[in-house]
């Protein structure tokens, strides 16, 4: 078996290069492809053609921090509708998950062939939490429109 395994402790959310502070999980989620009914009289099982892509799904979350200008990046972002480009799930310390900025790539190990379009992150919402034995809590959690693909950043 070949491969690196993807270490925790090395992931990040950045915006625009900068680590966001506090940070301490993230998760991504393609979308999934519609599936189209292609059965006819006669079948006598389901058949299924592949439809258009949903939009994928991000979130993070971590410890809220007063003043800390990427979460209020993410914060303005989500308020304003802003497409975000410049957003990035690093996996390792020159590889990250970021909006595909060109087409016909998913990952730096298959350039050619893949469908792809370009893509952006919107902010859809954030929480912030507090409780009186520990930290305040915030979380962010976007939609993913396009791709988002593995490039070293």
């Amino acid at each position: 078996m070949s491969g690196t395994t993807i270490e925790g402790k090395n992931c990040r959310v950045e915006i625009f290069g900068t680590v966001i502070s506090g940070m301490g999980t993230w998760k991504y989620s393609p979308g999934a492809a519609e599936e189209i009914d292609d059965t006819e009289f006669g079948d006598t099982s389901e058949k299924i053609l592949l439809g258009i892509r949903k939009r994928g799904s991000i979130s993070f979350d971590g410890i809220a921090k007063i003043s800390n200008a990427e979460q209020e990046k993410l914060k303005r972002a989500q308020v304003n509708g802003t497409n975000i480009t410049s957003l990035a799930l690093r996996i390792a310390s020159s590889l990250a998950l970021v909006p595909n900025l060109t087409t016909g790539y998913h990952s730096p190990l298959s350039t050619t062939g893949n469908s792809t379009q370009v893509g952006y992150v919107n902010i859809t919402g954030f929480d912030i939490s507090a409780d009186k034995s520990g930290s305040a809590k915030v979380s962010f959690t976007g939609v993913v429109s396009g791709d988002l693909v593995e490039a070293a950043v």
